[in-house]
């Protein structure tokens, strides 16, 4: 018995799940800045740096940077036909959202 097997569902439920908490994080931090903003630096640093506000931040660009690795892999493998080409062009993909999740760690270690 062949059992079906729905290729790019994990993707597709990646990006759907990133995409709806990049909106909720959006609007409860707008939400929470226009009823409360912080007045100076010691208040915004202080929302900031709230284990909530610090891990959420984190998930956030997380699922950002999962959002934008799965849109731009189903891009190159509907247009990049050449194996090579299209294997260069994830790989340097790969390389900039690495770079970038690490650079932004260090900005959010330096903030902590």
């Amino acid at each position: 018995m062949v059992i079906a097997r729905a290729h790019g569902l994990k993707p597709w439920l990646a990006q759907r799940f990133s995409a709806v908490y990049m909106t909720a994080y959006l609007l409860f931090f707008l939400i929470r800045l226009s009823i409360q903003p912080p007045h100076g630096f010691s208040e915004w640093r202080g929302f900031m740096t709230s284990p909530l506000m610090s891990i959420s931040t984190l998930l956030l660009f997380a699922f950002l940077l999962i959002h934008a690795w799965v849109g731009m892999r189903d891009i190159a493998m509907d247009y990049l036909h050449s194996f090579k080409v299209r294997l260069t062009v994830l790989s340097l993909i790969a390389a900039g959202l690495i770079a970038m999740g690490a650079w932004l760690l260090l900005v959010l270690a330096r903030a902590i």
